[in-house]
């Protein structure tokens, strides 16, 4: 299915800027329609004398100065990401949501095929009580990470972490579209002798399923030689030069607060290129 709505987390910062600027790359390339998110800045509390306002007409002014700073805020966000929008040739639809709305998060997340947020540091846009992962797993949509210092364009090579999971099938399909169209795709096993769902011929198969779709993929068997896995993927990342690597994002079910299982959350931790992480 190709991506017909694109949706991204705004923020006025140089990191943010270039979010909108990938973002709208994208929503070019695949001729889709873009969401920008914006999440208000929380302004209650702007200085200590605010707290000792009595009367009801100071109370109300000190709310009004809060309205206004927030409407200014919104303003500027607004005029900063069709300004980059309007250099990248495409139109966004922005959307701002005040600090503490947990579920229009989700809901403004929903109806989007693809979601691009920031990476680990920091909330990449996202309200303050959010994170990449809650925002996978709380709507299912699949989700690009940028790190902060990133500033290409759509990606031409990708890397794709296959484990032969239901969670890495999960990630090969929502990520289809970005994967047709790139210039090449590597299909990267990590010590597959050592997972018997791999089959006779690990990587075989889904390999044939994405060449059918016109995929230019090819299977690269490594072993891992004690090295953690995400280090190796990381490695191989960067040998291949790729802009992207797919993975397929999990929880542990023994423990709720562990959302994600330990080589996602070191990619997410140490990728210095996109991650394009499904659930």
């Amino acid at each position: 299915m190709p991506f017909k709505t694109i949706a991204v987390f705004i923020e006025p910062t140089p990191a943010g800027e270039a979010r909108i600027s990938y973002a709208a790359r994208l929503a070019s390339h695949y001729d889709a329609h873009l969401v920008g998110i914006f999440k208000v800045p929380s302004l209650i509390g702007g200085s200590a004398a605010e707290g000792f306002v009595l009367g009801h007409a100071a109370v109300k002014q000190v709310i009004a100065q809060h309205r206004a700073r927030e409407t200014e805020a919104i303003e500027q966000a607004q005029r900063s990401s069709s300004e980059i929008c309007s250099r990248e040739g495409v139109c966004m639809e922005f959307r701002s949501l005040v600090e503490g709305e947990s579920d229009e998060v989700a809901l403004n997340s929903l109806h989007a095929d693809l979601v691009v947020a920031g990476g680990w540091r920091g909330n990449g846009g996202l309200p303050s009580d959010w994170s990449a992962e809650t925002l996978v797993l709380a709507t299912g949509v699949p989700c690009i990470l940028l790190p902060d210092s990133w500033h290409g364009a759509a990606p031409e090579h990708v890397l794709v972490a296959w484990n032969a999971s239901r969670e890495a099938r999960r990630a090969i399909v929502d990520a289809l579209p970005l994967l047709v169209a790139a210039k090449s795709v590597t299909l990267l096993l990590v010590d597959a002798g050592k997972n018997p769902r791999h089959g006779q011929e690990p990587g075989a198969d889904i390999a044939q399923y994405l060449s059918r779709h016109g995929v230019n993929v090819s299977v690269e068997q490594v072993a891992s030689k004690g090295e953690p896995v995400a280090k190796v993927i990381l490695a191989h990342a960067k040998e291949h030069a790729a802009d992207l690597v797919v993975i397929g994002a999990y929880s542990h079910a023994r423990a709720a607060q562990m959302m994600f299982g330990g080589v996602t959350r070191s990619l997410l931790r140490e990728a210095a290129m996109p991650l394009l992480i499904a659930h």
